[in-house]
């Protein structure tokens, strides 16, 4: 975790503003002409391991350098384990930190990634029901 002067609700909140610009840079993606899946499956996944680790600031648990969506859902659970269960499937987003960025991937289809759109919202929505507004 790298040092700020925010509060941890503070630093949790711009996290959260992140993810939600992560969020739009998905939405954006795939409605261009033609979509860009592969970049909105990767706003995706970083919509939610962005929330994740404003969680943890938040809870004052020092987050891990990771990208894997499945290790920060699970270190969210050691303290909140119904968000654990809630946010179990949307562990798959790991995959998309780094799949499809680079040459050799078939893209997706759109039908492909709007269901993983719809868990990194589920995600920062969850996360964001859990972080008091100031």
């Amino acid at each position: 975790m790298r040092p700020t002067t925010l509060f941890p609700s503070q630093e949790a909140h711009e996290w959260l503003r992140l993810a939600a610009r992560d969020i739009r840079l998905a939405e954006l993606a795939l409605g261009d002409s033609p979509p860009l899946v592969g970049e909105a499956l990767y706003h995706a996944q970083q919509a939610a391991e962005k929330a994740l680790k404003g969680y943890l600031v938040n809870a004052g648990v020092p987050y891990p350098l990771t990208h894997d969506v499945r290790r920060l859902v699970n270190t969210c659970g050691e303290t909140d384990p119904e968000l654990m269960a809630i946010l179990l499937p949307a562990t798959g987003l790991t995959q998309f930190a780094t799949r499809f960025r680079y040459p050799g991937e078939d893209q997706p289809h759109i039908s492909e990634a709007q269901p993983w759109l719809s868990l990194a919202k589920l995600v920062v929505a969850e996360v964001a029901r859990r972080v008091p507004t100031d």
